[in-house]
């Protein structure tokens, strides 16, 4: 994958000249460093990080992350009322991926939504993208077991993505928009990485009218750093953004939803 195609400074938006070990900015001169084959990205003004985004950092949380104990738990589904496997397939239904399509999927994780974009087709371009590098190491480690070559893996920060304008046909954000400090200054990145009419998808925590939920969304929001979104709250944040937004799931304590990017 070339990613001097696609790929500029996060912190002056100019192209990147490369090397073995490093991208260089070739405005201000910036040297982003390649990590055991992934590009860290992150600049040196990325975002305050709450205890619910330095939990996604822990050694601890990658180890379970896929598993019976977190995702693979029969309790999410409980809470969520949609199962992981369901959720990736809707997710493949909302973003409606082609088999030359450039696909972001951002706070990537250790990789649980890039494998089923990226065996789609060896034509696709697929970029995971996290701010932890626990989560990053495992990731690109597990792809690479499964023999799935067409994965770009980046270190960085969802507020200053380091791509260029009108570059992804389609962007994925499952399980990161309710930890994001700034969310207005996330989906303003998508909107500008996005092509025209292409495709975005979130799964995020909802907020509804459920007496339960709203004491566990208060809690959270005040411990972690997890805010619970209302329904139409978040349809009028991706309007706001330039995408035409559809939400598909609204149960639980979770939301999936989608929107296309406006020309």
């Amino acid at each position: 994958m070339r990613l001097q195609e696609f790929v500029c400074c996060p912190k002056c938006k100019c192209n990147l000249q490369a090397d073995a070990e490093h991208y260089m900015c070739i405005e201000c001169r910036f040297k982003y460093p390649i990590v055991d084959g992934v590009v860290d990205f992150l600049p040196s003004n990325s975002a305050e990080k709450g205890r619910g985004q330095r939990l996604m950092e822990s050694e601890k949380m990658v180890e379970i992350y896929e598993g019976k104990w977190w995702r693979g738990c029969k309790l999410f589904k409980v809470f969520l009322k949609i199962s992981l496997d369901d959720e990736i397939a809707l997710i493949k239904r909302i973003t409606k991926t082609g088999p030359a399509d450039r696909i972001l999927d951002l706070a990537c994780g250790p990789g649980v939504f890039t494998r089923p974009f990226a065996v789609e087709s060896i034509d696709q371009e697929v970029i995971g993208f996290d701010l932890s590098w626990p989560m990053l190491r495992y990731a690109n480690t597990k792809a690479r077991r499964c023999g799935i070559e067409n994965i770009a893996f980046m270190h960085g920060d969802a507020h200053y993505l380091p791509l260029k304008d009108s570059s992804i046909d389609v962007a994925n954000r499952c399980g990161a928009l309710h930890i994001f400090k700034d969310i207005r200054q996330v989906l303003s990145e998508l909107k500008r990485v996005i092509k025209p009419n292409g495709r975005f998808s979130a799964a995020l925590c909802l907020c509804s009218s459920n007496a339960f939920n709203r004491l566990k969304a208060s809690l959270d929001e005040k411990f972690w750093g997890i805010h619970y979104y209302r329904e139409e709250e978040f349809k009028e944040l991706l309007d706001e953004a330039g995408f035409e937004p559809t939400v598909y799931h609204a149960k639980g304590i979770w939301m999936i939803a989608g929107g296309v990017c406006r020309p």
